[in-house]
């Protein structure tokens, strides 16, 4: 019995310096500009009051919306400088990067948090870090999704639209008055028609289902058939959208879906999670999944932008090492998993991909990542996000018809190599 307890004592000695603590880090402030969100909602309310209970890490966040995200930090990068923790999605990843500090040394430290890497999806992972030191820890990626009511689409005998030519014909039997009072009550798309981001990122997948591309490397190719293409789609598609659709962001077309009034549309795939939520009249009856085609024969190189959020140490923090440990904190697996079926229900981690508390929350998961498989950045350095602002601007301009597709293109074009040419 001796024998045995001895041999017991001994396994616990062995495995105690394989259990190290967590690092004290004697109630350091910590400050993080993230954008607003119910990941971020969960941050504050839930991991910051752990964060500082297992490390001793105050954890002070300043939740901005997604429009403003980018300037506030631009802001604070060249003025104040007071955020350790700094907050890229894809669109500006490169451009964080001139101002982000490598936090590889902290990776398998003692005392740190477990990452598991190798969970991470590989194409999520790459989009933020392209270096062989790691910059970025993604958390939460997110693209644009073509989605359908699939009862609807059944009881109009329609298939799931693959080309263009169903889509358009789907979206025009389900353009409907369905209540006989001569006014239609039920739009047969929808999609973001408001001047910005949402808009651009609706025009791209669908000049990628054309067979087009928007960049190669570093150059503009978005002047081409397949991107006039994608636009003259979207005026056409309007007429069987609201009336209002050119006012349109990202939450009135998850407010249109949720109260049943769209039958398909395109988002970011963030309206998933909200499609199935309680306050959802269309819980379960939506599908979601990659783009049509232009047509049958189509050669398609990419599926839609790539996007989505990480977390990263700005290189002027004055605790880089404590910013590091809450960053690999909020986005270690344990951590991030619960993040997301109690927030906005993305998968960044194979084993997320494969959660069934996940899936429930969010159903959409595998065809959210058969996009992402297939999605490409933006643009691949740091003027992605000045170049999105100057093309977002002509496209608006032609969806909205106020001046010729050609002439958007061109403008866009024109402006990009300028823009290009000058920040050489």
């Amino acid at each position: 019995m001796k024998k045995v307890l001895s041999l017991i004592v001994a396994l616990v000695i062995l495995a105690v310096p394989m259990m190290a603590a967590a690092v004290d880090f004697g109630g350091v402030t910590v400050n993080a500009l993230i954008f607003k969100s119910t990941d971020t909602d969960y941050m504050i309310e839930v991991l910051a009051p752990r964060l500082k209970e297992e490390a001793n890490i105050n954890l002070v966040i300043n939740q901005v919306p997604y429009e403003e995200v980018r300037s506030t930090m631009l802001a604070d990068a060249f003025g104040a400088q007071q955020y350790d923790i700094i907050n890229p999605c894809t669109e500006w990843v490169y451009e964080y990067f001139d101002f982000a500090t490598p936090i590889t040394e902290f990776i398998g430290a003692e005392g740190y948090p477990e990452m598991d890497l190798d969970d991470i999806i590989p194409f999520v992972w790459n989009g933020f870090n392209w270096t062989e030191d790691i910059y970025f820890l993604p958390y939460q990626p997110d693209t644009r999704v073509f989605f359908w009511r699939e009862d609807l689409l059944e009881a109009e005998g329609l298939s799931v639209p693959t080309t263009w030519d169903e889509m358009k014909e789907a979206a025009a039997k389900l353009t409907k008055d369905t209540d006989g009072d001569g006014q239609i009550d039920q739009y047969g798309f929808v999609f973001s028609g408001a001047r910005g981001w949402n808009e651009l990122l609706t025009w791209v997948p669908f000049t990628y289902s054309a067979g087009g591309m928007i960049f190669d490397g570093r150059t503009p190719v978005f002047n081409s058939q397949e991107a006039l293409d994608a636009i003259n789609l979207l005026i056409e598609m309007k007429q069987y959208c609201p009336p209002d659709v050119e006012a349109y962001g990202e939450y009135e077309v998850i407010a249109a879906t949720q109260n049943g009034s769209c039958a398909m549309g395109v988002s970011a795939t963030s309206i998933c999670a909200e499609i199935e939520s309680a306050a959802s009249s269309v819980a379960g009856l939506i599908k979601s999944g990659t783009f049509p085609v232009k047509a049958a024969d189509t050669d398609v190189k990419y599926t839609a932008a790539m996007g989505g959020w990480a977390l990263g140490v700005s290189q002027y923090s004055k605790n880089k090492d404590a910013a590091a440990y809450a960053c690999m904190f909020i986005t270690n697996k344990e951590n991030s998993t619960e993040m997301e079926i109690q927030g906005r229900a993305h998968a960044a981690r194979i084993s997320q991909g494969e959660n069934e508390r996940l899936l429930t929350a969010n159903p959409h998961v595998p065809g959210i990542i058969d996009v992402l498989e297939g999605s490409k950045l933006w643009f691949e350095g740091s003027e992605g996000a000045a170049l999105g602002e100057i093309v977002l601007v002509h496209i608006n301009k032609a969806v909205c018809e106020e001046v010729t597709p050609e002439q958007a293109l061109a403008d866009a074009e024109a402006e990009v190599l300028a823009y290009l040419e000058e920040n050489a």
